[in-house]
Order: C-alpha cells, then structure tokens, then sequence
C-alpha cells in the first residue's frame, strides 16, 4: 500500500528538456498515536474544513463526500477525492492557479489505515517556474492535523510548541531522541547564553510555524555544553542561532547534513525573517534534496483565473 507521497522519476525528461516539470516543496508522512474510525473520520473532517475555508467553491455536498470519488473543476480550481477499493486510504487533492502568478499549486492529503496504525500524509508541490521567486509555507491542514490529531514521530508526541530541555533526564530523553533511528522530522534545537534569555527566534513562534514538520527544543546554557560534549563539538548548539539535526543523525555523521543556521537578517527591518528562513530549511528537508517533477499531478487546470 503507497502512503507516502515518493516523488517520480517520470518527469526527469521534461527538465533534461527545458520542459516546466513539477516541484516537491513539502512532504510528510505522520503517524497517529490514536488508530480508529474515529480518528480517521476526524481527519478528513479536518481536510474538508481546510478546503472549505480556502476554495468553498469546491465543495460537495454532503453525500456526495461520502462517495469513493468525487471531481470537481472550475477555472483556476480543481479537486479530486478517491477512496480505495477497501476503503482503507482516502485521498483528497486540490490544485490551484497562483493568484498574479504563472504556478499552479498542487496539495494531496492522505488519510489511511495501514492495519496497525492511522498514517495522514500531505504533500505540496507547484510547477517549476523559471526565475520566478518561490515562497513556500505549509499547508494549515498540517496544523490543524497536529493540534486535533495524537501524532507522533519516533515515539515522540509532534506540537505545535516548543520543549524545554533543563535537566539531566530532559536533556537524556532530548538526545535519545534526535538520536532516534525510528525519528522522520528534524529537530531544531536552540539555546541562549548565560546572560541573556534570547535564543535568536521566537521559539513559539517558530514551532508554530514548523508544527508538523519539525521538533523545536530550547536548551539551558549548561545543557547545550553538555550536548556538545556528547556529539562532538561540530553538532554543538550554539546561542542566537539554530541547530537542525535531521533524520538519521549519529555523531559520526557530516556536518553539513546537520547545520547550524545563524540569522544574517536585519532583525530590526524583519523580526520575523530568521523565522521564516528556518521554516523553509525544514520544508526543504522534508522533500530531501530531490528536485525532480513529481509524477503525482491527476488534476488538470485550465489558465482561467478564479
């Protein structure tokens, strides 16, 4: 059974050929602590209510959202949702033309029952425009998947807030943690010096903005030391700037796959810039390094704007 979102290699052609292919920009694949019914239904529920605050036009009525498939396309718009033969994966895609823009915008939602597990995956992708900036942010389905649904990522509960690591049993659990082979989101760890409280970003703000698709941890000064001694001086947490430590860190690992982010901003002219750049740091990781098209792109849009 495919649940997560794979990018295809189908579309390779269409860049070796100068072609506009299709850009992965946010993908993840989330367990639920809960697996029922229930919790499936809320899901979709939620999916509904995204789609209904963002697009309402195309919405269906309430049998026909109970149907194995539903399409709907209006200028500009389009969305298509499908049930699985036995009814153990539901997925609901929407594509939409950017507004005074050349993209089309493309998310995909799964909500499925694996036989152990609820698993709710959720992919963005926008065609691959040249020269044209790109600004990516994750969808608020995410957030909300995150705030209503029991989710977790290496037996680790995933918040919309950021973890306070003082103490010697925070700072075991933090390290077993990021050292966890079963963790899937990057960890983004945060400390402050001795004298001084800021840690370089808002961290609600940043977990807020990451919920879903990364852990954010604020470090005490004498924890962060002690996490340095422990991986080593090149994975140390350093104040007023970010540590990532992606998936399948250990500390014999490369440096550059773990990076300490340090804020080059204006923060006076941008309070919010640092923020935003790790947010798209995190959105970058959970695609990986692949910028092939992706493959999976079943709704078609006419250039007519909404």
């Amino acid at each position: 059974m495919p649940l997560s979102l794979q990018t295809s290699s189908r579309n390779h052609d269409n860049r070796a050929s100068g072609k506009p292919g299709v850009r992965n920009v946010v993908r993840i694949t989330l367990r639920s602590a809960v697996h029922s019914p229930t919790n499936r239904r809320r899901a979709r529920q939620l999916a509904w209510e995204w789609v209904s605050v963002k697009w309402p036009r195309l919405m269906p009525s309430a049998t026909d959202m109970e149907n194995a498939h539903f399409e709907r396309s209006l200028p500009g718009q389009a969305l298509t949702v499908s049930t699985s033969g036995n009814g153990s994966v539901w997925t609901l895609a929407v594509a939409h033309n950017e507004r005074g823009g050349g993209r089309t915008w493309m998310t995909r939602a799964m909500v499925a029952d694996t036989g152990d597990a609820d698993v709710m995956a959720l992919q963005t992708s926008c065609s691959d425009v040249a020269n044209s900036p790109l600004v990516v942010a994750p969808p608020r389905l995410l957030g909300a998947w995150v705030e209503r649904l029991e989710l977790q990522d290496g037996g680790v509960a995933v918040l919309g807030e950021a973890r306070d690591v003082n103490d010697p049993a925070q700072l075991a659990a933090f390290c077993d943690h990021v050292l966890s082979a079963e963790r899937q989101l990057p960890v983004i760890a945060l400390t402050t010096s001795p004298r001084s409280r800021f840690y370089g970003v808002d961290p609600r703000g940043l977990a807020e903005a990451v919920r879903g698709l990364a852990h954010v941890a604020c470090l005490a000064p004498d924890v962060a030391s002690a996490v340095a001694a422990r991986f080593g001086k090149d994975f140390g947490v350093v104040h007023g700037a970010a540590r990532i430590y992606a998936a399948g860190f250990n500390p014999d690992a490369f440096p550059q796959d773990h990076p300490l982010i340090r804020d080059t901003s204006s923060r006076a002219q941008d309070p919010g810039a640092f923020r935003r750049l790790l947010c798209q740091k995190v959105c970058a990781l959970s695609v990986g390094t692949r910028t092939e098209p992706d493959g999976l792109s079943p709704i078609g849009l006419s250039k007519t704007s909404p």
